[in-house]
C-alpha cells in the first residue's frame, strides 16, 4: 500500500466502511471477510501485520470480565467490554490482548490504529487509564512502545507510532491493552498494527 499520507478523516471512514461484526464466541473476534480485508488494505496506511478480522482476543488477569456488547457509534456494531472489578498491583495484572503473527525488524516504523472509549471510570476520574504495550510475549519482552493514554467517554479513533530498536520473530509479538491501574470498565473497537516502512 501507498497510503501514508492519507488524511485522518478519510482514514477513519474508509476504515471503518470496511468493518465487520465482532462474533460472540468464546474468544471475541472478527469475522472474515475477504472483500472487507481487501478494502481495509487500502484503507490503512502501509501493510497490515495481521488479520483484524481474526484477532483472536484473550481477556486475562485479575478481576476482569470481558464480553462483546453493542455499540453504537462504531460502524462494527460491536465492541468488546473489559470491566476491572478493583485496582491491581502492576497494569499488567488485567490486560486484553491478541497475537501479531508477522515480524517486527528492527529499524521498521509501526502504526496502532485503534477504538476505544471509557464506559466507567475510576472512581474521582473522568477517563479510564490504559496502557497499550506492542512487543515481545515472551521473555526479555521488550517492546516497540508501551503508551499511556485516557480513553473519551465518546468513540474515538486513535493511534500511536513507534520505531522497533530490535528484531521481533514471527509469532513473537503481541498488542495487549494493560487495564490494572483503577477499577474501571472500558470498551475496545477494532485495532490495526501496521508497517510505514
Amino acid at each position: 500500500m501507498t497510503f501514508r499520507h492519507l488524511s485522518r478523516t478519510v482514514c477513519a471512514a474508509a476504515v471503518m466502511s470496511a468493518m465487520t461484526m465482532f462474533t460472540a464466541t468464546a474468544t471475541p473476534a472478527l469475522a472474515q471477510d475477504d472483500a472487507a480485508l481487501s478494502a481495509l488494505d487500502a484503507a490503512i496506511p502501509g501493510t497490515l501485520l495481521h488479520n483484524p478480522y481474526e484477532a483472536n482476543w484473550d481477556a486475562g488477569g485479575n478481576d476482569i470480565r470481558s464480553k462483546v456488547i453493542d455499540a453504537e457509534g462504531l460502524a462494527s456494531g460491536q465492541a468488546i467490554s473489559t470491566r476491572i472489578k478493583k485496582r491491581q498491583d502492576k497494569p499488567w495484572d488485567s490486560y486484553l490482548r491478541f497475537d501479531v503473527p508477522q515480524a517486527i525488524n528492527k529499524g521498521d516504523k509501526i502504526q496502532v490504529i485503534y477504538w476505544a472509549r471509557t464506559a466507567k471510570a475510576p472512581k474521582g476520574s473522568e477517563r479510564a487509564k490504559v496502557s497499550m504495550y506492542l512487543g515481545r510475549n515472551v521473555d526479555p519482552y521488550d517492546n516497540v512502545f508501551a503508551k499511556d493514554f485516557e480513553p473519551n467517554t465518546e468513540w474515538e479513533m486513535k493511534s500511536f507510532t513507534g520505531t522497533a530498536t530490535s528484531n521481533f520473530p514471527a509469532g513473537s509479538v503481541k498488542l495487549e491493552y494493560q487495564l490494572g491501574k483503577a477499577k474501571q470498565t472500558v470498551e475496545f473497537g477494532p485495532v490495526y498494527v501496521s508497517r510505514l516502512n
